[in-house]
């Protein structure tokens, strides 16, 4: 065979074979280990269920984290949480077993009580605790100063307009600012956290305590409010109410859903009337669910 020749057949294998091995390369890295792994995982939905008053919990896959859960003192307006809720919660029954942390607003009577967090936590070994200093304070009041119980809480000395501060818990990320606890002046001594919490980096929810719906409060935290998307928001049910609290979410909270909480006893039963009356989604009943998109 010529040079000429043998060039000619070199070329036309080269032709041949080039694009079989871009297809076979592609079609190798599509379906490689490798390459799934590097396809990120579809993103879950959450599942929130309602406790009472302002208790929440919030399940994803298998993160779990409560909100202002362990309380006695209805004032005689707001629902407790049904006995057969706190046996389950005692017992770890699920969807109360596993939980990662507990989350606590403010130290009122209807979102915080010390002995049954304290004889709950007790319970829970690796469950931490994140709350304002008072309620904390409230619960090393009832241990003694070696209790290893006090290592799993968290105080927070937050007040409003301060920065926001941050805590990891395993796949969890809390993100937590002050915000002016509602009724004006008679309250402003209330340290009343509002918490942004990313569960396994897919789901974000916002709990807002007993927020004051002022503007300027939540203005002041923008760049906050604008670092991460929020699926799923529980603010108080009078958010829905006051021009200022539509005001709230729509132009500086923007969460993609919102169900209210902290609604009337006189609410349950009449969860219709009261979602139709106040033009949003409500948590009226204890023993209520609702799906959280990630999307």
């Amino acid at each position: 065979m010529t040079a000429t020749k043998t060039i000619v057949w070199v070329a036309l294998v080269l032709l041949v074979q080039t694009p079989l091995l871009a297809y076979a390369h592609s079609h190798d890295t599509a379906t490689s280990p490798g390459a799934a792994a590097a396809v990120a995982e579809p993103l879950q939905n959450g599942t929130a269920y309602y406790l009472a008053n302002e208790g929440v919990l919030v399940k994803l896959g298998e993160v779990k984290v409560l909100f202002d859960a362990f309380f006695s003192n209805g004032y005689g307006n707001y629902s407790l949480v049904p006995e057969s809720s706190v046996a389950a919660l005692n017992a770890g029954t699920p969807p109360y077993d596993g939980i990662d942390a507990l989350f606590i607003s403010h130290a009122h009577g209807d979102h915080f009580s010390p002995e049954p967090t304290l004889a709950w936590l007790r319970a829970q070994p690796d469950t931490r605790l994140v709350g304002p200093k008072e309620a904390v304070q409230a619960l090393l009041a009832l241990v003694e100063d070696d209790d290893p119980i006090s290592q799993r809480l968290t105080a927070l000395e937050l007040s409003p307009g301060d920065a926001p501060e941050k805590v990891t818990i395993a796949d969890i990320d809390v993100e937590v600012v002050a915000i002016p606890h509602a009724g004006g002046k008679r309250m402003a001594e209330v340290r009343n956290l509002v918490f942004r919490v990313t569960l396994s980096n897919q789901l974000t929810v916002l709990h807002m305590g007993d927020a004051a719906p002022e503007t300027r409060a939540f203005a002041a935290q923008q760049s906050h409010w604008d670092e991460r998307t929020t699926h799923h928001a529980f603010p108080p049910y009078w958010f829905f109410e006051a021009p200022g609290g539509k005001r709230i979410l729509t132009n500086h909270l923007r969460p993609n859903h919102s169900t209210g909480v902290h609604v009337p006893a006189a609410a349950t039963g009449n969860g219709d009337e009261w979602r139709e009356r106040l033009g949003g989604d409500l948590f009226t009943d204890p023993g209520d669910q609702r799906t959280l998109s990630t999307q």
